[in-house]
């Protein structure tokens, strides 16, 4: 029987989710198909397609996500945010692997103090991916950064300041993020931006080092499927380093 899952936010066209879990359920061989759907109202998504076995959630659904779930695991307990959702007997199971996804990407990259720009649902998991290192949070909405800093025990600071962190991770649109970095600024740092598009790409040539979103998005997904396929988001996909290539290489024929 073929298992259904989908990746539901607004606006989702431009999604690269079902070409990455299309490709890791070929690679798995696994019956089951992805397909996307632009949904701003998850609970009357649910009641209309209740064949669908798994979900991933992206914005504007990550906090509607996280009430409609009656189950959290950790991640998604301590950041209020959930973008994974998991068909269960008693309801969905939510699951927060962006946290995953984020630590995952920047594995290989080496610093001290991070700055984490936005207070939204991707903020927080920031915030709490990097809660081990000497954090910075900037956001326009004062209140929000405010709350959030001293929830997650961050200097709340200026946009000058938040800059010049060893990492920058910024959570806003590419296009908002260029408009913020004055013409010829030089920034010690790196920028992780979780937007993959052209113009965080731009924002990035003002930074020492620059890491695409899309390193993020292909190991939420793949703590995704860890979910999905039953192992639980701490046991690696069979040849999980051989899957990453494959991923990587399906994005590139893509572009």
């Amino acid at each position: 029987m073929t298992n259904h899952y989908a990746v539901l936010g607004s606006p989702i066209s431009h999604s690269k989710s079902p070409l990455i879990h299309s490709t890791i359920f070929s690679h798995l061989t696994t019956d089951a198909d992805y397909t996307s759907h632009d949904v701003i109202d998850l609970a009357g998504f649910l009641k209309s397609n209740r064949e669908l076995s798994g979900l991933s959630v992206t914005m504007p659904l990550k906090d509607q996500a996280f009430a409609i779930a009656n189950d959290l695991d950790f991640w998604a307990q301590r950041t209020e945010s959930v973008n994974t959702l998991k068909k269960t007997e008693s309801g969905w199971a939510g699951y927060n692997t962006d946290v995953f996804g984020l630590r995952q990407a920047a594995s290989n990259l080496t610093f001290q103090s991070v700055s984490v720009l936005g207070t939204g649902a991707t903020a927080r998991s920031a915030l709490a991916a990097f809660q081990d290192s000497t954090l910075i949070l900037w956001g326009r909405d004062q209140d929000s950064a405010s709350e959030l800093s001293g929830r997650f025990d961050a200097q709340s600071t200026d946009l000058e300041a938040a800059l010049s962190a060893d990492l920058v991770v910024s959570t806003i649109p590419g296009r908002a993020l260029s408009g913020l970095i004055p013409q010829d600024a030089e920034y010690p740092g790196k920028l992780f931006s979780a937007d993959y598009g052209l113009e965080a790409h731009e924002a990035g040539a003002s930074f020492k080092n620059f890491v695409s979103g899309l390193e993020m998005l292909i190991w939420q997904a793949v703590g995704q499927q860890r979910i999905f396929t039953g192992l639980g988001p701490n046991a690696p996909l069979r040849d999980e380093e051989l899957l990453i290539e494959a991923i990587k290489q399906a994005l590139d024929m893509a572009k």
